[in-house]
Order: C-alpha cells, then sequence, then structure tokens
C-alpha cells in the first residue's frame, strides 16, 4: 500500500482521530471521468458519498455538476460555487417545500413517480424541462441488472404513457436510474444504460441519459479497480445507439460519488492499548465506529485496507489484529482480523479509501467528538493549501 508523502507528513503529528484530504488526487479523478469517450456528457457528483465544503468547491470550479437529495445538500452545493442550471435534485417521496424550492432556485428536478410529477407539473412554468426515474432494473446485492417490480425506485416502464399524460405543463427532459453502488463490473451499468436507452429513446422531449454512478472501488489493493475505459467505450456505443433511434443527440449524464472521493482521503488513529488472546490480537484505538460510521452502517461488506505508519521494519504479526474503538458497543471495530506488523501503544494506524461514506455518515451514537480534517492541496482556496478544518466549528 502507498500513501503519498505529503498525506504522511501531515499525519506525523495527529493526535486525535482525523481525516487527511488530498485534493490533487481528486482532480485527478476528475480528469480520469473527463476523458470518457462520449461526445457530449456531464459529470454531477453524489453530494451524499462526501459533503466537505472544500471537495464541494473543488469540483465546482472544475466546471462539474452536483447531484443532491436533500434541502441542506443543495444549501452546501450553492454555497461551494454550483450554479443551479449545474445541479441536479432527485429525492423519493419529495414534499412541496423541497419541490418549490428547487422550482424557485432554477434547480433541475428528477421525480420518482407519477404523484411527485403531477406536483411539480402543477407549481412548473409552461416548457420546464424535469427528469423521471424509471425502474429497468438493479444489481443491488445481485451480480448482474435483475428486473424487479418491487424496486422501491423510480416508475415502471408501462407506466411511462401516464407519465407523459400528467406533463401537461413540463416537458420530460431526461431519463434517470439507480442500478446499485459500488459495482466492479462495468458490463452491469453498460447493460442498464442499454436498457435505460431503450425505454426512453421515443421519449419526444428527450435531452439526456442519466445512468446514475456506481462505480465500484477495490477495498483490498491487490483485487483491480473498476475498468473506467471499458465503461466509457460501452457507453458510447449505447448513447449513439440511442442517439440514433431518437433522432437527435443526447447528453449522457454520470454521477459518480464513492468512486470519485474514496481514494482521495485516509482516516487517522492511534493505538492505545494491546491485548493478547490465542487467536488474535485487540488493538485498541482513540477512534470509534461512531467517527468511521461506513464501518458501523455496513459492518458485514465494508472493509478499509489499513496499515501502521512508519512501521516498514517490524516484523509482521504472528495472528490476526483486531482494531478495536473506545467504546463499549461490542461491535466497535474499525478493522477486523487486519494482517499487520505487531501493533504497539502510540503506533498511527492509516485507513485508505475514507474519502467516500465516512464523513457524511457522521453520528452522534456514542457521544463522540467530530473528527479533525486536514485538506491538503485545495485550490479553491489557495495553491499547495494546508486547511486544518474544525468539523464541529464548521457545522
Amino acid at each position: 500500500m502507498t500513501i503519498p508523502k505529503n498525506v504522511v507528513v501531515s499525519a506525523r503529528g495527529v493526535t486525535h482521530p482525523t481525516y487527511i484530504y488530498d485534493l490533487g488526487i481528486l482532480r485527478e479523478r476528475l480528469a480520469l471521468l473527463e476523458k470518457i469517450p462520449v461526445r457530449r456528457k456531464r459529470v454531477h457528483f453524489a453530494t451524499m458519498a462526501n459533503d466537505h465544503p472544500l471537495i464541494l468547491a473543488e469540483i465546482a470550479a472544475a466546471g462539474h455538476g452536483a447531484f443532491v437529495n436533500s434541502l441542506a445538500h443543495l444549501d452546501l452545493a450553492q454555497a461551494a460555487g454550483f450554479a443551479p442550471q449545474r445541479i441536479i435534485y432527485a429525492a423519493s417521496n419529495m414534499t412541496r417545500v423541497e419541490i418549490e424550492r428547487c422550482l424557485h432556485d432554477g434547480v433541475h428536478l428528477v421525480v420518482d413517480s407519477i404523484g411527485q410529477l403531477s406536483a411539480v407539473d402543477e407549481l412548473a412554468q409552461p416548457g420546464m424541462g424535469v427528469g423521471i426515474r424509471v425502474n429497468v432494473g438493479s444489481a443491488l446485492d445481485v451480480p448482474e441488472i435483475a428486473f424487479d417490480p418491487n424496486y422501491r425506485f423510480g416508475i415502471l416502464p408501462n407506466e411511462l404513457p401516464e407519465m407523459l399524460r400528467c406533463a401537461s405543463r413540463t416537458r420530460i427532459r431526461g431519463i434517470h436510474a439507480y442500478f446499485g453502488t459500488d459495482l466492479r463490473d462495468p458490463n452491469v451499468l453498460i447493460e442498464g444504460l442499454r436498457r435505460l436507452g431503450t425505454v426512453g429513446a421515443d421519449l419526444p422531449h428527450l435531452t439526456y441519459i442519466d445512468g446514475g454512478g456506481g462505480f465500484g472501488v477495490a477495498d483490498d489493493p491487490s483485487e483491480p479497480n473498476f475498468n473506467l475505459d471499458a465503461y466509457g467505450e460501452g457507453a458510447r456505443k449505447v448513447m449513439e445507439t440511442v442517439e440514433r433511434h431518437a433522432g437527435r443527440p443526447l447528453e449522457l449524464v454520470i454521477e459518480p460519488g464513492r468512486w470519485l472521493v474514496a481514494p482521495i482521503a485516509w482516516f487517522l488513529t492511534r493505538v492505545v492499548d494491546v491485548k493478547r488472546r490465542t487467536d488474535r490480537i485487540f488493538a485498541g484505538t482513540s477512534a470509534s465506529v461512531a467517527q468511521f460510521p461506513r464501518m458501523l452502517l455496513h459492518p458485514e461488506k465494508a472493509h478499509h485496507a489499513c496499515e501502521i505508519l512508519e512501521a516498514d521494519a517490524r516484523k509482521s504479526c504472528d495472528r490476526p489484529v483486531w482494531l478495536c474503538g473506545n467504546s463499549t458497543y461490542s461491535r466497535d471495530f474499525l478493522a477486523r482480523g487486519a494482517a499487520l506488523p505487531e501493533p504497539r501503544p502510540g503506533d498511527l494506524i492509516a485507513f485508505h479509501n475514507a474519502g467516500a461514506y465516512c464523513r457524511s455518515m457522521l453520528t452522534r451514537f456514542l457521544g463522540k467528538d467530530a473528527p479533525d480534517e486536514i485538506v491538503l492541496n485545495a485550490s479553491a482556496t489557495r495553491p499547495g493549501a494546508l486547511t486544518q478544518w474544525n468539523l464541529q466549528a464548521a457545522e
């Protein structure tokens, strides 16, 4: 495992649980998305993955958009510099307050049901464009796209004619789907995009197809990364086919979340105590799953590669290490069965891929302090900046 030198240098003085972000890596990953060989495309970052103001500002400054599903994230996106036309607001079961706010601000709405479209249509100015979410299948908990009429997101394809009848004032400009999260096989997303395009190609006012995000991140460094090149080539072919059928140019909308920001951050904590047992070592840390909450919400699935910084000369431990949180919660484990050198009190542990669904999931559970945050290379403030961010003060 490799941690950038600037991150290691910044980590040395860490005493409190801390996230360190390197926005230089964020810019590199944005550049990879820009190379996807689809002529007309837009990137809208899914803010639920990470809502740090400097991360949002960096993405906005690069000319990309935001995908939000709450008024709180809409406020953050606007404060970070995203123009209304670069914000997509999509949430199931939207309230009238949400709808009115988005219409007032000129934010693009994606509706999830016939009832939502009716509510928007009643309030919208004539000719206003909206998107609709359609259930053409998902890959949640299954290896391939599977159609499930009981999947809660979106309308069913056979409901499209009724949707069109409801759109008396609005125009259905886009078609959207959510295929799943952290998908490692690009062919799954390409197939979902193909199905979505087939359903939407006959919509008379269609201007874009939104294939969502879902690009996966390898938790184990030995596993292959998501093949973005294969996805780009497949998406290009799908879009060209749908454009020929529709008889007009269309945009591809991509909503990356975890893929974009997971690799830009590390979570740091110190070892404070060590217990040796017959088949394992318990290394107690100064942090908790309340501060590293992806492990709290997905204890059976979430895994973050970890290492002891600057312990290269130390021999490997003779048994697996369980990194424990500093609470009495029985499932307060930051890592289970990790292969590490013999841990010692004072060691600094770094967890990889900590930039997504960690900060954004922070919880008051267990009564722990909010972690510190250090942001490196934040060009949105000043080139080469190192910004110490006090989360509690900021919020």
